[in-house]
């Protein structure tokens, strides 16, 4: 195996420990939090932490994506990328903070927490990224665990013993915040990396150049991804947005793995574009990303009703229907994502820009239509078919920078497969019969992944 396979694997390695340590422990809070707050509770928080994911690539213009790119150039000066990133950053805090008389007047739900977690978002955001960037992988992993602990304590004190509800959740999330800086502010001695005197307005207006397009693509990205919340709310109400929120918790599952795999390989990513191309690096990557996808859904879609049953409070069963669909869409939006770090790598991010806008424009439109007619469900495809056109346009366009060839058999039969399965859960009653089809769907796909990873390696 070559320098640089090995090199990712290392770092997904080093992840995976971080990534999955904190997300169990997010997964044993949730059947927690469900039994203490409402499926409105539940509800709110989500909408409220949408909004804040949506708004923090906006206020700060995403530089934290320019620092991390710009870190990870050869001879990079990271004092200068991170003084102009920290520095900027806080000026835009200091701006947004100005807006917080004006959410009083206007009597809006939860101004101050809405403030605070934007705030410290800003600041955890960018420093991930920037010891990310530096080679501190196994600092940043680390980060992810100290994170979900401080969470899970907070979380237990303020919802369960003190029944704090939706205050309590937030209170949560903004301590968790803050307690990642700390630990990565000493533990990285982030100050060695900050000096006045490397305050450089060219600098800054270049790292600015290449995040300015990111900014509507991640607003853009939000109406891809999350803007089904809002259509719940407005047509279903919040007690519909709760089930919609549990339902997307068992696709986290998913998107952990994807995390883990993502940290590292806009790492490689980077590197092998600078050094190679054309190579089958990209190639060879994106095959096995989607195969151990594949195979990852199917046994979530065997095991989805157990899971329900162990995972959440009954109040909250009947969202698994909509599990399946929203699967989907999160391996869409995985294979979007992973074509997306071409664009970053390229530092061509106006077509990260372009491609979002189309995928924004089908999500919408098909939450219009099918919210009303079919209910939460019509949300889960929405978000799919958006995703899925997304994928469709990068993978098309990204062959203008590299050489990117798909393994179509294995993909699209496993996807044909993985459709059958969700059909065949929604609709058949016959408990064993749905469990033998099921299981079977899945060892095929498993036989049709595994073998075609197996070529992978030992090419």
């Amino acid at each position: 195996m070559n320098a640089k396979a090995k090199k990712l694997i290392n770092n997904i390695g080093i992840f995976a420990i971080g990534n999955l340590g904190s997300k169990l422990i997010s997964f044993i809070l949730i059947p927690i939090f469900t039994r203490y707050m409402g499926t409105a509770q539940f509800g709110q928080v989500d909408l409220i932490t949408t909004t804040i994911n949506m708004l923090l690539p906006v206020v700060a213009l995403s530089v934290a994506d320019a620092v991390f790119r710009f870190v990870m150039d050869k001879n990079s000066d990271q004092v200068a990328v991170f003084t102009n990133g920290l520095s900027f950053t806080v000026l835009m805090i200091i701006i947004a903070s100005l807006v917080y008389p004006v959410l009083v007047i206007l009597n809006v739900n939860y101004a101050k927490y809405i403030l605070i977690y934007l705030c410290v978002g800003l600041i955890q955001s960018l420093m991930q990224n920037f010891v990310r960037g530096i080679g501190y992988v196994k600092l940043f992993a680390l980060n992810g665990l100290i994170s979900s602990f401080v969470l899970a304590g907070v979380g237990l004190v303020r919802i369960v013993w003190q029944h704090g509800g939706v205050d309590g959740y937030l209170d949560a999330l903004i301590l968790s915040n803050g307690a990642s800086i700390v630990f990565l502010g000493l533990f990285s001695k982030i100050w060695k990396f900050y000096a006045l005197s490397a305050l450089n307005r060219t600098f800054l207006i270049t790292m600015l150049r290449y995040s300015i397009p990111l900014i509507p693509n991640a607003f853009l990205w939000f109406f891809t991804n999350d803007a089904s919340r809002f259509f719940i709310v407005g047509i279903l109400g919040l007690t519909a947005n709760g089930l919609y929120a549990v339902a997307t918790k068992i696709p986290t599952i998913i998107n952990v793995f994807y995390t883990i795999f993502s940290q590292a390989w806009q790492i490689s990513a980077v590197e092998e574009y600078e050094e190679n191309r054309q190579g089958r690096f990209f190639s060879d990557v994106f095959n096995a990303n989607a195969g151990l996808s594949f195979v990852l859904i199917g046994g979530i879609i065997v095991f989805l009703k157990p899971i329900m049953h162990v995972f959440v409070a009954a109040s909250y069963f009947s969202a698994w229907e909509i599990v399946p669909t929203l699967l989907l869409a999160s391996l869409f939006s995985n294979l979007s994502g992973f074509l997306g770090t071409i664009y970053l790598a390229t530092k061509q991010t106006i077509g990260i820009m372009k491609t979002t806008v189309l995928g924004m424009l089908v999500n919408v439109i098909l939450n219009l239509i099918l919210i009303p007619l079919f209910g939460l469900q019509g949300a889960g495809i929405g978000a799919a078919a958006g995703f899925a056109f997304v994928a469709l346009v990068r993978l098309r366009d990204v062959k203008k920078f590299v050489v990117l060839k798909v393994a179509w058999v294995p993909l699209i039969t496993s996807l044909v497969l993985l459709i059958g399965m969700t059909i065949i859960q929604l609709s058949l009653s016959n408990i064993l019969m749905m469990y033998l089809v099921l299981v079977t769907s899945e060892l095929i796909l498993i036989a049709i992944n595994m073998h075609f990873l197996l070529r992978v390696k030992k090419k």
